[in-house]
């Protein structure tokens, strides 16, 4: 299948983007790389070229904004390490201004019948369910859910539409587990080929609710706003972007990525991975 380039249609893509205002960006494998790092590539190099271009975009007034499954406390610490102030944590659930001061949820947690926050209930047993009918396949410790709201995190390699078939079936059909895309963060010991990311949300939560409240709180419109990301996951947030930039990396998902790319007609593939493929877009529409 064929998929656009960034590098066939850089020039029309600037000329379009005049009245840019705001970057929504994913940290793993996009603007870091695999294993969390800003200043290093995918080979594990020194690289320093997406940290140069930040001083750039902040002379051009553009806000960067990360969008994470992180939860909203590591994001401050990535968010400060890097001189940003806004960010939309646990998979678009929370959106978040001026490093906590201000926090909106983003959607109705009135309604959520479920305990998913620290050694909830339903927490407890969503882990023991799928450690039980994925042994060895899938991971999720206690701690990792201390200060999150809304979500479960998970490392692993299971079937996703397995695992929410199994949700439902036990009475969790409010929820939904989505694939973050693969990481190099941890080491896990699994009986797996890849590791993912895996953020187990009320359905229908995604990225994009961030970047559509986003909108509406600071009043911006899409022609304002261009994305960068690597997953399945990410590529949702092209719904609420002029134009959202796919890094070359995610095509080793081509099985699942490369057919969702037919329903969009603004994403664009890097030829760079991770940061590089960041900096490549970044560095073109800033200079």
């Amino acid at each position: 299948m064929k998929y656009r380039l960034f590098k066939d249609s850089k020039k029309e893509i600037k000329e379009n983007l005049k009245d840019l205002k705001v970057i929504y960006t994913d940290l793993d494998d996009t603007l870091f790389n695999d294993r969390g790092c800003i200043v290093k590539d995918e080979k594990g190099d020194y690289y320093f070229e997406a940290v140069k271009l930040l001083p750039k975009i902040a002379g051009k007034n553009w806000d960067v904004v990360l969008v994470s499954g992180r939860n909203r406390v590591q994001l401050r610490y990535n968010a400060q390490m890097i001189g940003l102030k806004n960010y939309i944590a646990e998979l678009g659930s929370e959106l978040i201004y001026n490093l906590g001061e201000e926090v909106y949820t983003t959607y109705d947690k009135q309604k959520m019948k479920y305990d998913l926050t620290y050694k909830g209930k339903d927490l407890i047993k969503i882990i023991e369910l799928f450690k039980k009918n994925f042994p060895g396949k899938i991971e999720s410790k206690m701690e990792w859910s201390k200060y999150r709201s809304h979500s479960i995190l998970f490392f692993g390699e299971i079937s996703l539409d397995l695992a929410n078939k199994l949700l439902k079936k036990e009475g969790y059909g409010e929820l939904a587990l989505a694939d973050n895309g693969f990481s190099s963060l941890v080491k896990m010991k699994l009986d797996i080929k890849r590791l993912h990311i895996y953020n187990l949300a009320p359905s229908g939560i995604n990225k994009s609710k961030g970047i559509k409240l986003d909108k509406k709180i600071r009043n911006f419109n899409t022609g304002n706003c261009i994305a960068l990301g690597d997953s399945l996951e990410d590529l949702k947030m092209a719904d609420e972007v002029k134009y959202f930039f796919l890094m070359g990396n995610a095509l080793e998902h081509k099985g699942m990525i490369l057919g969702e790319l037919n329903n969009y007609n603004n994403v664009y593939v890097t030829e760079g991975a991770m940061n590089k493929g960041w900096a490549e877009v970044i560095k073109y529409l800033v200079n």
